[in-house]
């Protein structure tokens, strides 16, 4: 046994490095290796905050006897999907081909070559209903293997084949730029999430993911379209309600888990990722602004609810960053490391063991002593408990309604309560791990949420993070950006995808229009340019420099670029939103005409398909979608003077939360205010308020 893994930077990796399963780190040598034993890989990926990898680790591959089966048959790779997401990617869409669905941990089959011919998730150590155990499954792949070697193979040919098809839909997709510009019908966005939001919040049944980039989407289509109607807020508002008063909140210490199993948002799956959080408090940044700006002109009862949900948000707001920087800031001043970590595990200890969401909930003997003080207070509808299935008698706490003013207090001072109870717990494991993509992410949310809310601190904290992930992650003298780092070393040999230039570009870009510093429009144009020599022979984007030999032979192609918005926004929605804050921060600079209009045509073609594919699922290519409506908009930018520093504060933040870019202000003593809205090189008449300019925005034909 070479226990390969005991000295792995990545955690989740070093979680297994005591186990009897040989295993190897994602290499050429482990592929290569099994072609000299004749025998298949097996891959198993997954990351470290996640319970049922957790689960089938304790099951099977730390039984002994399960251990010395895979040793003899396969070899066997443990992957870190955060470290190498191209890998877990690639054979993601493999499992889900085979399976019709996916997750982690992943359990894949592969020739010695990176072609699948057998995969699925989660195995229990004993069948269980429909599901075979992890023995039969190794079993019945070894079998296969020696006895039907010519169907083995033909199997894999034929997934390679199809998923060489599917990744080239994508290049197909983005070719739909080419052929002219499309437009974005807000009308059918609008429908669509209108009559697919539920009953209680989503746009799917459960499990309940927070549908974060869409809402950003929808939001849109309330503010901009002219033919909204208030039930397209309703719908909207039903959602965020959901986010902000079930129990993917985490009412006690702040911050969002990834999502909730059931359909009433009461029991959440409890790991804490940090784009999830990244980019919840970017969309309730915007909600508290737009709430509020929505409620001035909304019907009296639907004018309460935008103002109860603009307040929930802000509250929500200063509880995520504040458990952001408890819970997950990596710092250590000696390394000038300032950082965020990639999770908070699901899994934290009781009485010994890992119990999924044993940090979170409560158990009667807990609640009742202290749920007995505020009863009388609260009244009926306000708290929900609901029990957790997989770990009975323990609760997790949500509410039923917002809570009133007269009840706000007590429901402070209950969290808090909870919390002092809480902290003497064992806390869930963090993974330290950096990701350069992820805090580029929450660098743009926290800088975009200290404007908005009149938090310069965030802001600060925002460049602080953006100078410590730029001096560990990129190589200045290639221009070449590490994914991931541990412990303030980056892992140099294992180059950022496209999605994490553009979403560290993304956070540069934010920062230089809020601040004199050139330092942040110049770190946004150096991973731009970087990211533009990721290119096909077509010329069309891909997600990395280049796939191994295996990864090459599994999707067939060199990569094609992912267009689709999943948890994290797609890789071509996050270039397309840097490259254009870019591009709007060179309008403000004055840059030639003909330049400007040049960069926006190329990002136009980049986001073409969004216009395209936004009537049937405009949740997909929602980030996509954004840009190519701002672009397509009456105006890019604002140039502010005169009235109160109110007024202009009141201007530059509604425009910010809608997109737009705002120029240098002229307080001018006397002068009434003047917004004066511009298109590329060309500013319109100006206005004299922020309900004037978003009446601009409405109804001007797009």
């Amino acid at each position: 046994m070479a226990h390969r893994l005991e000295h792995a930077a990545s955690q989740y990796l070093r979680q297994h490095a005591h186990q009897d399963v040989d295993w190897w780190p994602y290499s050429a040598q482990a592929f290569a290796i099994a072609a000299e034993r004749d025998v298949p890989v097996m891959l198993s990926i997954g990351y470290a905050a996640c319970h049922w990898c957790h689960v089938m680790s304790y099951e099977s591959f730390d039984d002994p006897v399960i251990a010395r089966k895979i040793n003899e048959h396969f070899v066997p790779i443990k992957v870190d999907r955060e470290e190498h997401p191209l890998v877990d990617e690639t054979y993601m869409m493999a499992t889900q081909a085979m399976t019709g669905a996916g997750g982690w941990p992943m359990t894949v089959f592969a020739l010695p070559d990176g072609r699948t011919f057998q995969a699925g998730t989660y195995y229990p150590a004993h069948p269980r209903q429909n599901t075979p155990s992890f023995t039969q499954v190794l079993d019945a792949v070894h079998e296969a293997w020696a006895q039907r070697r010519a169907q083995v193979e033909e199997q894999a040919a034929l997934l390679a084949s199809h998923l060489s098809e599917l990744t080239a839909r994508n290049g197909q997709l983005l070719r739909l730029g080419l052929s002219g510009e499309q437009g974005v019908d807000l009308s059918a966005v609008r429908d669509y999430f209108t009559d697919h939001t539920a009953e209680t919040g989503g746009f799917s049944t459960a499990p309940k993911f927070p549908p974060t980039w869409a809402l950003g989407a929808f939001w849109r289509t309330v503010m901009l379209d002219p033919s909204s109607t208030t039930h397209s807020a309703e719908a909207l508002f039903t959602t965020l309600e959901s986010i902000l008063l079930g129990a993917l909140h985490d009412h006690v210490g702040g911050g969002f888990a990834r999502y909730c199993v059931d359909e009433h948002w009461s029991v959440p799956h409890f790991e804490k990722m940090l784009y999830d959080n990244a980019g919840l408090l970017k969309l309730l940044s915007d909600t508290a602004v737009l709430a509020g700006q929505y409620a001035s002109s909304a019907p009296p009862a639907l004018a309460v609810r935008a103002q109860q949900l603009r307040a929930a948000s802000l509250r929500a707001v200063e509880k995520l960053v504040a458990f952001l920087e408890r819970e997950l800031l990596v710092a250590d001043p000696e390394q000038s490391l300032h950082a965020f970590a990639a999770s908070l595990d699901a899994d934290s200890l009781r009485a010994g063991k890992l119990i999924e969401g044993a940090a979170y909930t409560f158990n009667r003997e807990e609640l009742n002593p202290i749920l007995s003080r505020y009863t009388e207070q609260f009244g009926n509808g306000f708290l929900r408990l609901a029990q957790v299935a997989e770990d009975p008698g323990h609760y997790c706490l949500s509410l039923g309604r917002y809570p009133m003013a007269g009840e706000l207090a007590g429901w402070e001072q209950l969290c808090e309560e909870l919390a002092q109870l809480r902290a003497q717990r064992a806390r869930p494991s963090r993974d330290a791990k950096v990701v350069a993509g992820w805090n580029g992410l929450l660098i743009e949310a926290l800088a975009h949420a200290g404007a908005l809310l009149g938090k310069p601190r965030w802001i600060e904290l925002a460049e602080r993070t953006a100078r410590s992930v730029y001096e560990v992650h990129v190589d200045t003298q290639t221009g070449r950006l590490a994914r991931v780092s541990f412990a303030g070393r980056a892992a140099e040999d294992n180059e950022g995808t496209l999605g994490d230039y553009a979403a560290l570009a993304l956070g540069f870009a934010t920062l230089a229009q809020l601040s004199e510093d050139p330092q942040w429009a110049e770190g946004a144009r150096q991973l731009l340019d970087r990211a533009g020599e990721f290119v096909d022979d077509t010329g069309l984007p891909v997600d990395a420099a280049g796939l191994d030999h295996q990864l090459q032979a599994q999707r067939g192609v060199a990569g094609a670029v992912s267009v689709l918005d999943e948890a994290e926004p797609s890789a071509i929605g996050l270039y397309a939103r840097a490259s254009w804050r870019a591009a709007q921060q060179d309008l403000l600079r004055g840059d030639p005409e003909e330049q400007a209009a040049d960069r926006i045509e190329r990002i136009t073609h980049l986001v073409a398909h969004a216009g395209i594919l936004a009537a049937q699922v405009p949740a997909q290519v929602a980030n996509s979608l954004i840009v190519a409506h701002e672009i397509a908009g009456p105006a890019h930018y604002l140039n502010i003077s005169g009235g109160t520093a109110e007024q202009r504060e009141q201007a530059r933040v509604l425009a910010r939360a809608l997109g737009l870019a705002v120029g240098g202000e002229k307080a001018t003593d006397g002068e009434e205010l003047r917004i004066e809205p511009c298109r590329l090189g060309s500013c319109r008449p100006a206005v004299g308020s922020a309900s004037e300019l978003l009446a601009m925005l409405r109804h001007e034909k797009l």
